[in-house]
């Protein structure tokens, strides 16, 4: 009888402790931008630009990392999370991108006393992990909205809906792939953005 209740402590102290084990360990992940080059001879946009408010959709604005393994059916991963709350994550990373970027006269996430040139609004519609039998991806779903600072008129609005494949099957690859395709679609709203902030940026001159 001993050894049978001896045994079952031992069962449990070993459940018990595999609780606190390595496999259990909390991971926090973070948005990232990588080297950023800088635009060379000055900027070539002659505006001010403010980054506004990240919206994103409530379900994806949680410090749990959301994967999914069919359309209809989301999960949380128990042990990973995100640094911050998305809205925030996404929004910092924006800003040290096109502030490193140099692209823009000024780039800031602060209220001012003067209104800037131009307002950068943002919404996320979707932030995931999609995984297939096959393959992970991360899926971003996002649009991207310049304003004038002064009259709220757009500028140029950019809407995507991407999903790219994982390294690996691991959470640890998510992070990169979304800041890849973040910074992708930054580029190519900039790209769309320089023939009109040149052309301001000549007017003025004359």
């Amino acid at each position: 009888m001993r050894t049978a209740r001896l045994f079952l402590f031992v069962l449990a102290l070993a459940a018990a402790l595999s609780c606190f084990g390595p496999g259990h360990l909390k991971r926090y992940f973070d948005f990232q931008t990588g080297p950023i080059p800088e635009e060379a001879g000055g900027p070539a946009l002659a505006k001010s630009l403010y980054i506004g408010r990240v919206d994103v959709a409530d379900v994806w604005n949680d410090f749990r990392i959301i994967y999914r393994r069919s359309a209809t059916e989301l999960n949380y991963y128990p042990n990973e999370f995100w640094a911050g709350k998305p809205d925030r994550l996404l929004r910092e990373t924006i800003f040290h991108y096109l502030q490193g970027r140099k692209i823009f006269a000024a780039v800031s996430q602060e209220e001012g006393r003067e209104t800037a040139d131009w307002v950068l609004r943002c919404r996320v519609h979707r932030l995931e992990e999609f995984d297939l039998a096959n393959v992970w991806g991360a899926r971003l779903a996002m649009d991207m909205t310049v304003v004038e600072g002064k009259t709220g008129q757009v500028i140029e609005r950019r809407e995507f809906d991407r999903t790219l494949p994982l390294a690996r099957k691991s959470v640890s690859e998510l992070p990169v792939v979304l800041s890849r395709i973040l910074i992708e679609e930054l580029e190519a709203l900039v790209l769309s953005l320089r023939g009109k902030g040149l052309t301001s940026a000549a007017k003025t001159a004359k």
